[in-house]
């Protein structure tokens, strides 16, 4: 069934942050949404997020604008997406050589984009930030955090229930602006009506539980359903207010991707 997407998104510095590093880029009407989170502590994190963020959604844009249709777009969409992450990627690079203070500087990036047409959608992923489904009350974690502890619990070393907590959980693999070129993660598949795509950061995910947010989530697909209404960024303000509720020690920046039935 041809669908209609809503995209809301919102950030917050948190309650322990002098800036906020994180950045939000939405094409609502075109079913876009990015999120990035700029490395802590490193100069010009909050630079080289909003250059990942506004280059993949300029990308992913123009290329639902672009006419592809049909079989084709859904592959359309994947390169797109590769070649989104890889030219922010230069740009930040690009950008850290022109001006030595921003030397150094890195971000991750998750980035979702739907075609209506053929009810398909393509994600994009570097680094710990993440994208998961809500779909039929069950929130389902899509991508894989690019982290030492992630390929430590992978390879057995470390049991998945302490990873949450491990005092290097916050040591990427790999990130948008090192010297190494990354190699995203490209997801792709079919959205039903009724779902609930969320993208964030790891200010959310490092307060709250995924069962948490699944609560929060089906509290506000309950509150909307019975309403009638189409505020969806109510649940975002919900997350991140129970972020802040539960320490707020990072940024947190989140987007929602909601799938409703078209007109």
């Amino acid at each position: 069934m041809p669908n209609s997407p809503s995209v809301a998104g919102l950030s917050d510095i948190g309650r322990n942050r002098k800036r906020n590093e994180d950045s939000l880029s939405l094409l609502p009407a075109l079913a876009v949404a990015v999120v990035a989170d700029g490395m802590g502590g490193h100069p010009g994190g909050d630079v080289a997020s909003r250059i990942a963020a506004e280059t993949a959604a300029r990308l992913l844009g123009a290329a639902r604008e672009d006419g592809v249709r049909g079989e084709e777009s859904l592959a359309h969409l994947r390169s797109v997406m590769t070649q989104s992450v890889l030219e922010a990627h230069a740009t930040i690079r690009a950008q850290g050589l022109d001006e030595p203070e921003l030397e150094g500087m890195g971000t991750t990036l998750t980035a979702m984009v739907v075609d209506p047409d053929t009810d398909g959608y393509v994600l994009g992923h570097v680094g710990d930030s993440r994208a998961y489904l809500f779909r039929a009350g069950k929130l389902t974690q899509l991508t894989r955090d690019d982290t030492w502890v992630q390929e430590r619990v992978e390879k057995g070393d470390i049991p998945a229930e302490a990873a949450r907590k491990h005092p290097f959980g916050h040591l990427l693999t790999q990130c948008l602006g090192l010297e190494d070129a990354p190699v995203p993660q490209v997801l792709d598949g079919r959205v039903e009506i009724g779902d609930m795509y969320l993208l964030c950061t790891d200010g959310l995910v490092g307060m709250l539980e995924d069962f948490e947010m699944e609560r929060i989530l089906s509290l506000g697909a309950s509150a909307n359903g019975s309403s009638g209404a189409s505020d969806w960024g109510a649940p975002i303000k919900a997350l991140i207010d129970a972020a802040n509720a539960a320490g707020g020690h990072d940024n947190i920046t989140a987007a929602l991707v909601r799938i409703e039935a078209r007109d």
